[in-house]
């Protein structure tokens, strides 16, 4: 039932549309896209009614299966969701870049980006040796450049590898996930190497987290949810709206979704909006849930909806 093929893109409401996209194009090797029409009537229901008015932008990259669709709303007035993002706040918090070599690349950038920290490397289990730095974008997103024996990267950069979601309780999250999204292997088990080792990018000292990364047997991109034990992770606040600034909402590519949105009502999941087809594109469909935190998450179907 569950034809979902991980994750296809990872939204974020931007300031400055083309300071973004020349960013991610200049420094870290992403291409743009030409982005898909967008009927700003149709994103109403998320909006509450209100019809908005926004320019997008989407980027990929040739070694990396998730794109990432900037949002510049214009009306109505977006805000910040936080004045300062943290890692551990809770929601759709980071990406992950993987590059071919993360001391290298560091070197290499250390005019151009301002790293939290030096590079850092920690074994993994069933996974190896994990070599990471992480640093924010020109809004204040964070990014975790990621290199390891599990990401072979042929040139410099292998673009967004996985998202990462932080949660409040990992062993419901995963659960839900696997059962409702469609992400049913584990790529790295549960685990909590990173406990200490992300202080500067949390803003505290010995930092305790909890985390895995799970993938789908049908491709596609990845989540690494986690849980930050010691401090917990802020709430999303309660204002937050769909194109205000920071990171939005993850996307999934999902072939029957008219069946999978039926089946997600039954089980009484949150939804956004049950189901939408974008009008002029047959059998292109999206619906918007929220995962057991209120984490927003988009079902999105290119074709088949049936």
């Amino acid at each position: 039932m569950y034809e979902i093929a991980g994750v296809h893109h990872i939204a974020l409401g931007v300031k400055n549309l083309e300071i973004m996209k020349s960013f991610y194009r200049d420094i870290l090797g992403f291409n743009i896209l030409e982005p898909p029409a967008v009927s700003h009537d149709i994103m109403s229901g998320i909006m509450r009614g209100i019809t908005p008015e926004f320019k997008v932008g989407m980027l990929s990259h040739d070694e990396g299966d998730i794109i990432i669709e900037f949002i510049q709303m214009i009306t109505p007035v977006p805000h910040a969701i936080r004045q300062d993002s943290r890692y551990g706040d809770i929601g759709a918090n980071k990406i992950n870049i993987a590059v071919s070599d993360v001391n290298d690349l560091c070197y290499g950038l250390k005019d151009k980006i301002d790293l939290f920290s030096g590079p850092k490397s920690v074994e993994l289990p069933g996974y190896g040796s994990y070599n990471f730095v992480y640093f924010k974008d020109p809004e204040g997103n964070l990014i975790e450049l990621v290199s390891g024996a599990k990401l072979p990267v042929n040139n410099q950069f292998g673009g967004v590898c996985w998202v990462g979601i932080s949660v409040t309780d990992l062993e419901r999250s995963v659960s839900f996930y696997q059962k409702y999204t469609g992400f049913d292997m584990l790529f790295v088990e549960p685990h909590e190497n990173f406990s200490g080792l992300v202080d500067e990018v949390c803003g505290n000292k010995q930092t305790g987290v909890r985390s895995c990364i799970l993938s789908s047997s049908k491709g596609g991109g990845m989540v690494e949810l986690y849980e930050v034990l010691e401090p917990r992770g802020r709430s999303i606040p309660s204002y937050t709206s769909w194109g205000d600034f920071g990171y939005l909402h993850t996307a999934m590519t999902c072939r029957n979704i008219t069946e999978i949105v039926d089946n997600l009502e039954k089980e009484g999941i949150e939804f956004f909006i049950k189901l939408q087809h974008v009008p002029g594109e047959e059998g292109t469909a999206f619906s918007y849930v929220r995962d057991p935190d209120g984490i927003p998450l988009e079902l999105l179907c290119f074709g088949e909806t049936d």
